[in-house]
């Protein structure tokens, strides 16, 4: 499963780098979008003030939309640029519904923990830590939602449901999936984000659903084989899409 996660990701991210460019580009002229703000509230902060609500709800918005593009590309499909911006209709919801309440969570949590640290005792470290704790959690959870979402779509609250139940289930494969968000990112910054960046973590955590789904599919027929899924076979009509890669392959994907 790892192993496979690795080489899946890599080559759709590798065999879609235009798209993926694009796709990075749009999200960095967001954040850079958002950041500007900080000049507007030189002169107007109702006006900054407005602006970074708005901003933040088109990132939102924009996640979304791209976390359903990436699923295409994931799903060995090449759609046009423009069916990213097809995808806002039927995602624009469920990425508000997810961004307001991750962005609830994480304002509890700072607001909580500021109250916990401020107490003098053990009582006060002791909610610190748990709210902590709460917060880990709902956060790698999180890394299940928009996937879900995408190949999962039922009402919101089931989907959340499933993005906790799911993780739960595979704490460390979800661990695992979260280092490889951190190295992402980290080698994003040689690039200004724009290769592997923002898509490429999306890329990561769609295909590790993906691949999960293959499990669940195959428990439902074999209840008793938990502790022996057969990978390989689960994975076999993959990685014969993806093929046998020469150097000739790997620099002109194209060809």
């Amino acid at each position: 499963m790892f192993g496979f996660l690795i080489k899946k990701s890599f080559w759709d991210l590798w065999d879609n780098m235009g798209r993926v460019l694009v796709v990075n580009l749009l999200f960095t002229f967001l954040v850079l979008a958002f950041l500007g703000t900080s000049f507007v509230a030189q002169f107007s902060l109702p006006l900054a003030g407005l602006l970074l609500f708005i901003l933040f709800f088109l990132l939102i918005i924009y996640l979304g939309m791209a976390a359903s593009y990436i699923k295409e590309l994931n799903d060995f499909k090449a759609p046009e640029i423009k069916s990213l911006f097809k995808n806002i209709k039927s995602t624009w919801k469920s990425s508000l519904l997810g961004g307001v309440v991750f962005s609830a969570v994480l304002f509890f949590t700072v607001l909580g923990m500021r109250f916990y640290l401020s107490l003098d005792g053990i009582l006060g470290i002791m909610g610190a830590i748990f709210l902590f704790w709460i917060f880990v959690t709902v956060s790698l959870a999180s890394l299940y939602y928009f996937p879900v979402v995408n190949r999962l779509n039922s009402t919101f609250m089931k989907m959340m449901k499933k993005s906790f139940l799911i993780f739960l289930d595979n704490p460390f494969l979800t661990i695992f999936v979260f280092i490889g968000i951190i190295i992402n990112l980290c080698l994003s910054v040689f690039t200004i984000f724009l290769i592997p960046g923002p898509a490429g973590v999306l890329i990561w955590i769609d295909n590790n659903l993906r691949l999960l789904i293959y499990k669940y599919d195959y428990l439902e027929e074999n209840p008793d084989a938990r502790r022996n899924i057969p990978w390989r076979a689960l994975f076999l009509e993959d990685n014969e899409k993806i093929g046998p890669r020469s150097f000739r392959n790997t620099l002109f994907p194209w060809k």
